[in-house]
């Protein structure tokens, strides 16, 4: 939320008659409280009715192999329609395959007839078009065969031509196209794409190494992995469905395997929806997060969905220059392992973003904000962020460069304000930022979790930021950070807060919280230096005394309503209150 700047002035003069400054926080261990609480948000999701999210037998199994085997080195042309070295499949069938030929072409043109090829030890690099194109077919199966490794290869420029298509794949199907099998396939795309569908691609099994000068793998209606070693390396995006006619189709399937992708712009991108549910995924797109984010029209994302993106587990280890997570609508995230380094946002949903799951393991370790959503849902998960500007955002609106009126950092959204939400009823929460520490252009309202925010020790920072109102009702909070634009928690909360700023304390200062039996509340050391302190947890009532010790100072307050303190976010929150005692008005 942008503060305003006519009021820098008398907040810088407040500061001055402080002495204040502040800083950051970790989740105490001995407050390890709140198990996973469902949330009152429900997140819309796109149609999938038409997605089909399986694999059926013919692509998990491999065939028997056929009775002829035929040595592609010396196969004659049985094209004489074609003024190229064509090898053509005619009908359906199982066809297996050996030897070495260049300049040669495998043609499927077997009408709606099911067509399996085995790659068994075969090399093919086509100088003039592609290895293998699939000109007509009901569906055909490329089947490696076990412990051998295949080789296919185009030229920079093609001769072979189709009036129909256009061909630029080392792979080329009309047709639905499924990859299984126990062996390797090599791929040199070095005209454009390396394995190109024009209806469904399938990998079921096997390892796959794709290099190509466009994307390494496209399947048009779809894109579906079951498993395999897949590694990619495109020149533009890793993986791709770019149906844009049909809403059911457009999709990314991982069900699992293993994925290492480094692409010069998207790894993964589907035109709908992209569906993960076990996958071990390392993905560099346009560099990595080190590199300059340009204002241009190219995408650099990991992940990034036109529609959705539901991820329910796997691994993710995801460098990208833009966006690691990306979506045009939701995302859901329910499980997984995430190590992400961000170039923009560590994970970013134009409308809502809902994590959820004990066994969802979120570490952004690099970002320029971290979780960014117009309304942000968190009920579980364990969940770390580091970032130059918010740590979590709700803010609403849409993708839109700096080049089309952001405002300055190229990729950046804009937002329109006062729409976003941000609820928090679960999970282990560490925000580490030089921005604000959670700020809702809207509401934020917190009901369970460990939550701990540390930084925002700039002047124009805050632990919290929000439009309307924050609220607290349950969990733990503890924030750390800079106290000239501190806001704190509404007075509408009902869990108990203890808002105050102090002199500006270093990292390593330790914050502890007692009751009025000596009881430990509290027990908290800031991670950066800080001059204002936000407490809240379920012991802190009404009515009650508690001791506050920051550092060498020890304040008694009494909480003579839920909230105590007066902080506004502009400027009228430099006071802990009027119930400190021996310190000029404020506790520190």
């Amino acid at each position: 939320m942008k503060k305003r700047l006519l009021l820098i002035l008398s907040i810088a003069l407040c500061c001055l008659l402080m002495l204040t400054a502040c800083s950051d926080a970790t989740v105490p261990n001995d407050n390890s409280i709140n198990s996973e609480q469902e949330s009152d948000i429900t997140v819309s999701r796109a149609d999938t009715t038409g997605m089909d999210f399986s694999f059926d037998d013919t692509d998990t199994t491999a065939p028997v192999a056929s009775d002829t085997v035929t040595d592609i080195s010396s196969a004659t042309d049985n094209d004489t329609n074609s003024d190229n070295n064509t090898y053509t499949i005619t009908s359906g069938g199982v066809y297996t395959f050996t030897g070495e030929k260049h300049d040669v072409m495998l043609l499927i043109d077997a009408d709606n007839a099911d067509v399996t090829v085995i790659l068994s030890g075969v090399t093919i690099n086509n100088s003039k078009g592609p290895a293998i194109y699939v000109r007509s077919a009901d569906k055909v199966t490329v089947t490696l065969a076990d412990s051998t490794t295949n080789t296919l290869s185009d030229g920079s420029s093609y001769n072979i031509t189709d009036s129909n298509s256009t061909l630029d794949g080392v792979i080329f199907s009309k047709a639905d196209l499924t990859i299984n099998g126990g062996g390797t396939l090599n791929i040199t795309g070095n005209y454009k794409h390396g394995i190109v569908s024009k209806d469904d691609l399938i990998i079921s099994s096997g390892t796959l190494n794709v290099t190509s000068q466009n994307v390494a793998l496209n399947g048009k209606d779809c894109v579906k992995i079951n498993s395999g070693n897949i590694t990619l390396d495109a020149g533009s995006d890793g993986m791709r469905s770019d149906n844009t006619e049909d809403t059911s189709k457009g999709y990314i399937y991982l069900y699992g395997g293993n994925i290492d992708i480094a692409a010069a712009n998207d790894g993964i991108q589907a035109e709908t929806v992209i569906n993960v549910e076990n996958v071990n995924l390392n993905i560099t797109a346009g560099g990595g997060s080190g590199t300059s984010l340009s204002s241009s029209s190219e995408s650099y994302k990991g992940l990034k969905a036109g529609s959705d993106i539901y991820i329910t587990g796997g691994t993710f280890d995801i460098n990208s220059k833009d966006d690691c997570i990306h979506s045009n609508n939701t995302i859901t995230v329910s499980g997984g392992t995430y190590t992400l380094s961000s170039g923009d946002d560590g994970v970013h949903a134009d409308t809502d973003l809902q994590i959820s799951g004990s066994n969802t393991n979120l570490t952004i370790n690099k970002s320029y904000e971290g979780i960014e959503a117009t309304n942000v849902v968190i009920s579980g998960g364990n969940i770390s962020v580091t970032a130059t500007d918010d740590g979590l955002n709700a803010a609403g609106g849409n993708n839109t460069a700096a080049s089309s009126g952001g405002f300055g950092r190229p990729g950046q959204n804009n937002f329109s304000a006062s729409n976003g939400s941000i609820k928090i009823s679960g999970g282990n929460i560490y925000i580490n930022m030089s921005g604000d520490g959670i700020d809702a252009n809207g509401t934020l309202d917190i009901t369970g979790g460990n939550i701990t925010v540390s930084g925002a020790n700039r002047g124009d920072t805050a632990i919290l930021d929000f439009d309307s109102t924050g609220t607290i009702g349950g969990g733990t909070f503890v924030g750390t950070g800079a106290s000239g634009m501190a806001q704190n928690f509404s007075t509408s909360s009902t869990q108990g807060v203890i808002f105050t700023t102090c002199q500006t304390q270093s990292a390593g200062t330790k914050i502890t919280l007692k009751d009025s039996d000596g009881n430990i509340v509290l027990n908290h050391t800031a991670d950066q230096d800080f001059s204002c302190v936000i407490l809240s947890h379920a012991s802190i009532k009404k009515g009650e005394t508690y001791t506050l010790t920051i550092g060498s100072s020890t304040a008694t307050i009494t909480m003579s309503s839920t909230v105590y303190g007066s902080g506004s976010g502009m400027g009228g929150g430099m006071h802990g209150g009027g119930h400190g005692g021996g310190f000029g008005g404020r506790p520190f």
